[in-house]
């Protein structure tokens, strides 16, 4: 029996085709696991390496304080950051696990809790960073002579892994006190593999059709659009997406290259999308560190005699319109203020940051009325008109030992009084900064007559706003109950602070923060 030369063609066609691409898979696949193994190996090295001392720091700062909830977000936001690391515990060096992220999901573990893998001791035990491997061989990294080498527990150089390993875990010493152990996950280069087996497949399948294709057609028909097509993925590669191809062949192969068009025109659209939201992204990211400059730090509050403060401020957005400043203009004054843009994002955070600029500018005013007549008058001619700030603007001067204030349109101060343990609201006055070209005759200058043990509550309406649910709101009534039943057991300003936002925070039960919340505590001492 004959078979046709056409058949052996095809034939011949689609068997190489088969076993090319069989080959080229098997090849393709295993280059890329052993690769993507190993750059998962050097970015988490790398990652370990860089957050370990963060994770100590931030336990330090949180989980040692009791404050586990900020301690969790921290963690959370390192493992968003690097999708492979799987787990993290930090470890004493005597052996007691203070942090399993796989268990202290909702809490911090109280208690002790011993390590309960015996082979990682050797690892803590060891002053250098260590890398055990699935297959359970354990690496050290030493550095000698300037350069980075294996060694085994006894300070042997022994060989260096083997591109691809799969490791299991790495242990970082973070400090005196503790080493940080992270264990890796390859979940992700699994799925990743088997997708680029099935895309493999499916490349395959195309490959044996195309084999038909050709040695069915006519070759020169199907060469000069295929070689445009090739031209034009080719521009594509190199990062040209205005490339487009022109075929009137009045078959499927016009249609691919249509297609190829509108993919070329969707992927300009898409480049050009990507780099203006990087753009936008990078500039937010450089606003939102201007003003997280612009507010002092709980360690940056001027210390002053006869008074304890704290102050503290969490943004509904990236960037926000409320703000807070302490200008120690002599030794015997402290002056300053809250205050609350119209909004928030970025416009706000505009304003806010030229507001604090002219605060600072005109702090030397032993007036506190002058100083807002001031400040109102450029912001109402160099701001929209559509934008407003109310504000407290407050004075202590220790010589005479007195507490004052000149209120914007702002939000009541509340006065806890230690002696009988009492709250009340201060006089209301002002307007909001920004309504008018002149706001002389509405200012008022009110004085707080501050007794050792009181403490005064200033804030933003974020607080009181503060949301449980579609139709439930703190309210003030709230807030005022709040600072009565924790103010007796508060001993300084900050104990104050943290209860008043645990109690929102309680209230508020995760429902999505719809305004910036700030709030500032004085406690006459």
């Amino acid at each position: 029996m004959r078979t046709s030369i056409k058949n052996k063609m095809v034939l011949a066609i689609s068997s190489l085709i088969i076993v090319l691409f069989s080959l080229v898979a098997a090849l393709f696949i295993s280059e890329k696991k052993t690769e993507l193994s190993h750059d998962i190996y050097l970015n988490s090295l790398a990652f370990s390496k860089l957050t370990a001392p963060s994770v100590i720091e931030s336990y330090d700062l949180y989980l040692a304080q009791n404050s586990f909830v900020y301690f969790n977000r921290e963690m959370e936001e390192l493992f968003e950051q690097n999708s492979d690391i799987a787990k993290m515990m930090v470890i004493s060096y005597s052996g007691n696990v203070v942090y399993d992220s796989s268990v202290d999901i909702d809490r911090k573990f109280e208690g002790d809790r011993p390590l309960s893998d015996s082979s990682l001791y050797d690892q803590l035990r060891s002053e250098h960073i260590s890398i055990k491997a699935l297959n359970g061989d354990v690496y050290y990294l030493d550095e000698r002579d300037g350069e980075h080498v294996f060694v085994d527990r006894s300070e042997k150089i022994i060989d260096p892994l083997e591109d691809g390993t799969r490791i299991d875990c790495m242990m970082i010493p973070a400090d005196e006190r503790f080493s940080v152990l992270y264990r890796l996950d390859y979940t992700n280069l699994d799925r990743r593999v088997n997708a680029m087996i099935l895309r493999i497949i499916y490349l395959s399948v195309f490959g044996i059709l195309w084999g038909f294709i050709l040695a069915l057609s006519l070759a020169k028909r199907i060469t000069k659009p295929v070689k445009k097509l090739v031209v034009g993925a080719a521009g594509i590669a190199k990062g040209d997406f205005k490339t487009r191809v022109e075929i009137r062949s009045g078959d499927e192969l016009e249609y691919l290259g249509s297609q190829f068009n509108k993919m070329a025109e969707d992927l300009e659209e898409s480049m050009d999308a990507k780099i203006y939201k990087e753009r936008v992204t990078h500039e937010l990211k450089l606003a939102m560190d201007i003003q997280n400059q612009i507010i002092p730090n709980a360690d940056e509050i001027p210390k002053i005699d006869g008074i304890d403060i704290a102050a503290d401020l969490i943004s509904a957005e990236e960037i926000g319109g409320d703000m807070y400043d302490f200008l120690a203009t002599s030794k015997d004054r402290l002056l300053f203020y809250l205050g609350d843009v119209t909004g928030h994002g970025v416009p706000a955070g505009i304003v806010s940051s030229i507001a604090s600029a002219l605060f600072f500018g005109y702090s030397n005013d032993t007036d506190l009325q002058n100083i807002i007549v001031n400040v109102n008058r450029v912001l109402r001619a160099k701001t929209m008109t559509n934008m407003f700030m109310t504000l407290c603007l407050m004075e202590w001067n220790l010589i005479e030992q007195k507490f004052r204030y000149v209120s914007a349109g702002h939000e009541q101060l509340i006065h806890f009084k230690a002696k009988d343990g009492t709250v009340e609201l201060t006089p209301a006055g002002g307007i909001a900064l920004g309504m008018l070209p002149e706001v002389k005759a509405h200012l008022k200058t009110e004085e707080v007559g501050m007794e050792p043990g009181d403490f005064v509550v200033v804030y933003s309406d974020g607080i009181p706003e503060a949301w449980k649910n579609d139709s439930e709101n703190y309210g003030i009534d709230r807030f005022l109950e709040s600072v009565k039943k924790a103010g007796p057991s508060a001993k300084t300003a900050e104990e104050l602070k943290k209860a008043i936002l645990k109690d929102v925070y309680d209230f508020t039960a995760g429902h999505k923060q719809m305004d910036d919340i700030t709030l500032i505590v004085v406690k006459k001492n």
